[in-house]
């Protein structure tokens, strides 16, 4: 069996990365996607999972388009259906990287959480079956995982400390009032950059009852953005799962749980 286990920068990623290569060793391939709008301290925080792996991350970078502003400037920011940014930069490289294996079995870092449980059980239900969910099965929610990196001595990634809820592309464009209004103040240079490419190509990252808001009109105490959350430790029986078709979580996580032995068996 081979693994592809994406790794995103997250602290949910790279714990589960780490689980999944102590677990399975060199089956195990771990691949990045640069997407080119990230912090630069990403880069640290590669180098010391590469170290506390022991093993490279495999990088991979659209050979077009070398960041999300490229697309934008061509493009739109974002549809209805998603960011034109989204499917270039992310889902045609794990597209291409996905044609070099057959038959790979996934690995995510979602987390122990209702949310991220439902994710987990509607993604094997609708996508495939050949998925592992290391942190879930682990029971880890994100307090959990911080810890291990502390453990090891591995600051979080930059943009965390700064407050935000995750690791994604700076200037993403498909965040809120209050996201952008935090960009305005952290990273003034990459507000105004697509401030001004909002004015030259017409488009807009923000709406505001279903007009067109340009960053440019954005208020500066317009909506909210919540620093990082990091839940408490629960157990069992403190998820509360009425979202999800089955209500026994022992159920759900049955479905959930990586079994290899089947996949073995499904494939004779």
């Amino acid at each position: 069996m081979k693994f592809l286990a994406w790794f995103s920068c997250g602290v949910t990623s790279a714990v589960a990365c780490k689980l999944a290569v102590d677990k399975y060793g060199d089956d195990v391939d771990i691949w990045y996607i640069e997407t080119g709008a990230a912090h630069p301290d990403n880069h640290r925080f590669i180098e010391d999972c590469e170290n506390w792996y022991g093993r490279k991350i495999l990088t991979a970078q659209h050979s077009k388009f070398k960041n999300p502003v490229e697309i934008a400037a061509v493009e739109v920011f974002n549809t209805p259906w998603g960011a034109p940014c989204t499917k270039y930069l992310k889902k045609e490289i794990r597209q291409r990287i996905e044609k070099d294996y057959s038959e790979p079995i996934h690995i995510f870092g979602f987390e122990y959480n209702k949310k991220e449980i439902n994710r987990a059980f509607r993604w094997k239900q609708q996508n495939s079956s050949r998925v592992y969910f290391p942190l879930i099965e682990q029971g880890w929610n994100k307090r959990r995982y911080l810890q291990e990196l502390l453990l090891n001595k591995i600051e979080i990634p930059a943009m965390y400390l700064l407050g935000y809820n995750n690791n994604n592309c700076i200037g993403c464009f498909k965040g809120g009032k209050g996201y952008w209004n935090k960009i305005r103040t952290d990273f003034p240079d990459i507000f105004r950059q697509t401030a001004e490419l909002e004015l030259k190509t017409k488009h807009t990252c923000l709406k505001d009852r279903s007009k067109q808001l340009y960053l440019a009109e954005l208020e500066p105490d317009a909506g909210k953005h919540q620093n990082i959350d990091i839940p408490e430790c629960g157990i069992f029986c403190e998820l509360e799962m009425a979202g999800l078709p089955i209500k026994d979580i022992n159920e759900i996580l049955e479905f959930i749980k990586f079994n290899p032995e089947k996949l073995m068996n499904t494939a004779k």
